[in-house]
């Protein structure tokens, strides 16, 4: 009977049943991999969440040298990972005038816009601005500035974490993504991007947006406005990776199992 089993049928569904065996092996390994990576960029995140603020330049500096040298556990090294959840300090000046609605965003379940205000920085000899995404609005608030979310006026000092500036994308991701129009003065952005955003604002941009924590110089009335509602923190999740994982090791046991019984079964008929 065991000879029955030497077939070239039987020998090509062994060498079927090896290949998806190892395969998702390979890939139960492979989640697994992403999982610990995911963990290690979780704790990046949340000591950088807890850190105390640092000047935008400092941290700035710090992400591009990360950036260069991988320190940061992505794979390849990822500019935007390296500046992620920085936790800033900057002075400056709202400019309310030049803000953009940033879409879509949605909050409990209501459509929206997050507003990003241009904020010259104090101090600066190049006269940059920095984008601030201040908060969540419904879409209701559809022109700029919107006055029912109107930042505080005069100096303030901004406390909150970065995140890289967006571009579209290229390829053939291109032709189903959003777009925002070539030319023209922009209200409703899908993209906080430097290069199309620099002609609309009094100067250069920093390579960077702010998502506001707190603003020290705000009045009492500010502080007393509805809108808008505070950004939400960047969410730490352990990702899927690890029940992807037991996924793929669980089709491993169904496979050798299943595959076992079989021969059992024509052994026993045999």
């Amino acid at each position: 009977m065991a000879a029955r089993l030497t077939t070239p049928k039987w020998l090509f569904g062994h060498v079927l049943v090896l290949a998806v065996v190892v395969s998702f092996t390979q890939f139960g390994f492979w989640q697994l991999r992403r999982h610990a990576e995911r963990m290690a960029l979780n704790e990046v995140t949340v000591a950088r969440a807890a850190a105390e603020p640092v000047p935008l330049d400092e941290a700035l500096a710090a992400a591009e040298a990360e950036a260069a040298v991988g320190v940061e556990p992505a794979r390849p090294p990822d500019a935007a990972l390296a500046l992620r959840d920085r936790r800033v300090r900057v002075a400056g000046w709202f400019e309310p005038q030049d803000e953009v609605l940033r879409r879509p965003v949605s909050r409990d379940g209501r459509p929206g816009y997050h507003v990003v205000t241009p904020l010259r920085l104090e101090g600066d000899p190049d006269g940059r601005r920095l984008w601030v995404e201040r908060g969540w609005v419904p879409d209701t608030f559809d022109e700029v500035p919107v006055t029912e979310a109107a930042p505080p006026e005069g100096r303030v000092e901004v406390v909150g974490w970065l995140r890289a500036t967006t571009t579209p994308p290229t390829g053939w991701v291109a032709a189903i993504a959003p777009r925002d129009p070539p030319t023209g003065r922009l209200v409703t952005v899908a993209y906080l991007d430097p290069e199309r955003l620099e002609d609309q604002v009094g100067g250069p941009l920093v390579p960077a947006v702010l998502w506001l924590e707190s603003i020290a110089g705000s009045t009492p009335a500010d502080a007393a406005r509805t809108w808008p509602a505070p950004p939400e923190p960047h969410e730490v999740t352990q990702g899927p990776h690890l029940g992807y994982a037991i996924q793929w090791f669980a089709f491993v046991a169904i496979t050798v199992v299943g595959y076992a019984a079989l021969l059992r079964r024509v052994m026993r008929e045999g």
